[in-house]
């Protein structure tokens, strides 16, 4: 195959997997996005709320695990997603904390306590194990 060829057809294939690309990220980011509502929406006017994990999202997952590193990563079984956060955003605590969901997963129907790290401030959520009620 001639070199003008294999560089056009290397062109395409870079072009198409970046769109490609860009509508995943999008999709992702639609869904970070409504999360990210859901959570604001919960604590509206409170420094804490319990809610049912999955009233957070907007898709079907059956276990969502929590890693805490850098960033918050949640990650969405059977789904095939995962999300991160920043933690000026949101945040959970070390595992040997008492109710921090670090390094653990919960089913749909699994209970988080979603608490203001400044009570009175619209900034940082720690999201903690709800206490079975």
């Amino acid at each position: 195959m001639r070199p003008a060829r294999l560089a056009a057809l290397a062109a395409l294939a870079v072009l198409s997997a970046s769109l490609l690309g860009g509508c995943a990220d999008s999709r992702g980011d639609a869904h970070r996005r409504y999360f990210a509502e859901q959570v604001a929406r919960r604590l509206e006017g409170r420094d804490s709320a319990v809610v049912e994990a999955a009233r957070l999202t907007d898709f079907d997952w059956r276990q969502l695990c929590f890693e805490r590193a850098q960033q918050l990563e949640l990650k969405f079984a059977d789904a095939g997603r995962s999300m991160r956060f920043d933690p000026e955003t949101y945040f959970v605590a070390e595992p040997y904390v008492e109710g921090s969901p670090d390094g653990r997963c919960i089913g749909r129907d699994g209970r988080l306590l979603l608490k203001r790290k400044y009570p009175g401030v619209k900034d940082t959520v720690e999201f903690q194990l709800a206490p079975a009620p």
